[in-house]
């Protein structure tokens, strides 16, 4: 036991240390790579990120400024904002609304003025202002002086200003950036020029968003030095020390200030030519690169103990299967004698010993298996005619194991039954043969499987016929059944009589076949002995003397059905005419008469209108045709009406129901046609035509309709975030729904709650 012991530990050390040594090679390379190269990685990939990120800004900013210049060249092919229009009583109100839009165009205009050359008439998003009214408005501008802003807005060039206060339209606004261009119109010498006025807040606002929780200070320069806009979180850093000491230099410095050294990250645009300076503690900066050594070597201790833990759990983990393989193959052991032989072996060495006998018990096994597979076959094919297989994926699974290869196509059933004694217990032998030999049979196409038929002298043949085209399948089966018999003629001395069922393509209704040739075999009688009797010839069945109109009855039913008097009127006027016109004897006609009410009874209670109908004793009493047709019509008449009467309300109460049922439900993400149908149990295509017919929109449209109403009055009546409001309402994508309420509205949320609150 010791010594068992000891071989199936050293087996587990040996996977252990497999799994140790394949994760130590990968392990060491790597470790040597990841260690002399993080930092400097770390390193540019810091700077590369900060630098990227300045640059964001910079593109940003140009394209904010950009848009600007857009928003002056559509102002300046814009006729409604013509000196003429702009002045103008009725049309200048026109032209401020027009202001607005191109305002409402930029994210980062606060207001918008408009001057044309020798007018000292500003035009803006809420009126008229003078250049004095504008100057009151402001200490700096009083300071600035009414002279030097005309120069100012009769520039030719792209012109930027600061201004640390402003009051327009009653609202106090600090640290303003004002944003001089010149208006042109096909020409290089400008008529106006556009003035914007931009918060130093929005700027910032859009630089913070790209740069993120940075711990510094950020400056945007213009191209004389000066502070645009700034962020400043540490005060001892001076801006025009910043400016001084960059030297027009772009990307990563270090600078000192105060005596102290500041890493600075700048870039230059080529626009506007502002300049974009972050300064910061190089602490800061590189803060992740000065923990970096202690990380790395963390990780490459976690990770070499965690490549030690998953060795030891994989080496028991491969082991547990083998020990356990091992432990079932050493059941079979009861001699010491073996067991002493078999002490010396490994786990593994006993379970390849284990697998070889377990090989030739298996080849032993597949002979006996093969032995009897003429008998499984046999018991499958009886089950088939029987019916025993109801579903095709169970009987694909017993084909397959069989190894039993029917193709789709026809297939019937055939039974060949021999004169009562022709076998018996000594001769039992030939009717295997035969049995044989109807296998073996080739047909075109085709393939013949037989069975014994136990209780009988009988034989069961099934024939499957895999063509894929057949024009006339009954011709056929003729041939192939007399093919049949042919071969019967020559290997045995007695001729059977042969019963055939119909074709059928699914293999599993072929027991239908084998009920008709069971059925067919009743009228062998019939028949000289060794015939061929088909099942199609002893179904068919003289036709009835008289005509019940069996197609205007189907739509005489249907009509009731549908509540729809006028075809229940046509069709009863088409059999009473035919009735009148032929020539039938009078107890024809009753039969028929009979058969009419009886189906006019019979709809009346399916459709549960019992109590609608005139009194049944004066309806069977009828004393002409005449008499029996004026009664129906007026059933006809009192049936349709109720019909529609129930469907009206239905639909009345239906539509109240649905109705209700999604205005509860429309903020769910999972309200869709086929949620409500399931709920309704209806059809997806009629809900979609009832609701179309009963709202006038298709349901998606409904919907919407629905959402993009709630999210207007939350939009209005609250201060919630637009996502979650978008949100309450089963959007999951925000983005597509601000495109489809800006499509529907002409403006955004945002711009909705602005205008509307």
């Amino acid at each position: 036991m010791l010594r068992k012991t000891k071989n199936r530990s050293k087996l587990l050390y040996k996977y252990i240390i497999s799994y140790l040594l394949i994760f130590l090679v990968p392990f060491v390379v790597m470790s040597v790579v990841i260690y002399f190269s993080a930092v400097s990685s770390l390193r540019e990939e810091i700077e590369s990120s900060n630098i990227y990120n300045l640059e964001q800004v910079r593109n940003l900013t140009d394209d904010r400024l950009s848009e600007l210049e857009t928003i002056t060249t559509r102002i300046s092919f814009d006729p409604r904002l013509t000196p003429y229009m702009m002045n103008h009583g009725y049309y200048g109100r026109e032209a401020i609304n027009e202001l607005k839009k191109y305002k409402a165009n930029s994210a980062i205009i606060e207001e918008l003025f408009i001057y044309f050359y020798n007018d000292e008439t500003l035009y803006s998003t809420n009126g008229l202002y003078s250049i004095d009214a504008l100057v009151q408005n402001s200490k700096q501008l009083e300071r600035i002086g009414k002279e030097n802003i005309l120069t100012d807005l009769n520039t030719d060039l792209p012109l930027i200003r600061t201004i640390d206060e402003l009051k327009i339209n009653s609202e106090t606004h600090e640290n303003l950036i004002v944003y001089y261009l010149p208006v042109k119109l096909n020409s290089v010498t400008p008529y106006g020029t556009a003035m914007y006025f931009i918060e130093e807040s929005t700027l910032i606002s859009m630089i913070q968003n790209i740069l993120g929780e940075m711990e510094g200070n950020v400056y945007v320069f213009d191209e004389e030095g000066q502070v645009i806009a700034s962020t400043i979180l540490d005060d001892s850093i001076s801006a025009s020390n910043v400016i001084s000491l960059l030297n027009n230099a772009n990307g990563i410095d270090t600078i000192g200030l105060n005596g102290k050294e500041y890493s600075t990250v700048s870039v230059q645009s080529g626009m506007s030519g502002w300049t974009f300076v972050t300064v910061m503690d190089p602490n800061q900066l590189f803060s992740k690169l000065s923990s970096m050594k202690y990380i790395v070597a963390f990780f490459l201790v976690a990770l070499f103990i965690v490549g030690l833990i998953l060795a030891v759990v994989l080496g028991q983990n491969q082991y547990k299967p083998i020990r356990a393989l091992s432990d079932i193959a050493k059941r079979g052991e009861n001699t010491s004698s073996s067991s002493g032989l078999r002490n010396n072996e490994n786990e593994l060495e006993t379970i390849g010993r284990s697998f070889t006998t377990l090989y030739e018990t298996h080849e032993l096994l597949n002979e006996t298996v093969f032995l009897h597979q003429p008998f499984a076959k046999e018991q499958f094919l009886l089950r088939l005619l029987k019916g025993s297989f109801e579903h095709h994926n169970e009987l694909a699974a017993v084909m397959e194991s069989l190894d039993i290869s029917i193709e789709e196509g026809h297939h019937f059933v055939a039974t060949l039954h021999f004169e009562a004694g022709s076998f018996c217990e000594e001769s039992i032998s030939e009717k295997d043969q035969l049995i044989k030999k109807l296998q073996e049979i080739h047909l075109a196409n085709a393939r013949v499987y037989a069975v014994d038929l136990l209780y009988s002298d009988s034989i069961a043949i099934l024939v499957s016929t895999s063509a894929s085209t057949i024009t006339d399948i009954n011709s056929l089966i003729e041939q192939q059944v007399t093919i049949i018999q042919t071969l019967v003629k020559q290997s045995f001395e007695k001729l059977p009589t042969i019963c055939v069922g119909q074709s059928y393509r699914s293999l599993e209704k072929v027991n239908r076949s084998y009920i008709e040739a069971l059925a067919t075999a009743e009228y062998k009688f019939t028949k000289p002995h060794g015939s061929i009797l088909f099942f199609k010839d002893i179904g068919e069945q003289s036709q009835p003397l008289i005509g019940y109109f069996k197609e205007e009855q189907i739509k005489f039913v249907q009509s009731l059905k549908q509540g729809d008097v006028t075809v229940a009127h046509e069709m009863l006027g088409d059999m009473f005419h035919v009735l009148e016109q032929k020539n039938h004897s009078i107890h024809e006609i009753k039969c028929i008469c009979f058969d009419l009410i009886n189906t006019t009874l019979k709809t009346i209670s399916e459709i549960g209108c019992q109590d609608q109908f005139i009194d049944f004793n004066q309806l069977v009493e009828f004393k002409s045709i005449e008499d029996l047709k004026s009664q129906l019509i007026n059933m006809v008449e009192v049936i349709c009406e109720e019909v529609e009467q129930k469907k009206d309300s239905h639909n009345s109460k239906l539509r109240d129901d649905l109705l209700s049922f999604i205005r509860e439900n429309y903020t769910s993400y999972e309200i869709s046609l086929e949620f409500v149908a399931n709920q309704f149990y209806l059809s997806v295509s009629y809900l979609s035509r009832f609701i179309k017919e009963q709202t006038g929109v298709t349901f998606t449209q409904f919907i919407q309709d629905l959402r993009i109403q709630h999210v207007k009055n939350q939009l209005i009546q609250t201060d919630q975030p637009i996502k979650e409001i978008v949100d309450q309402v089963g959007y999951k994508d925000v983005a597509n729904f601000i495109r489809k309420f800006k499509k529907i509205e002409g403006v955004t949320p945002g711009q909705y709650r602005k205008l509307h609150k």
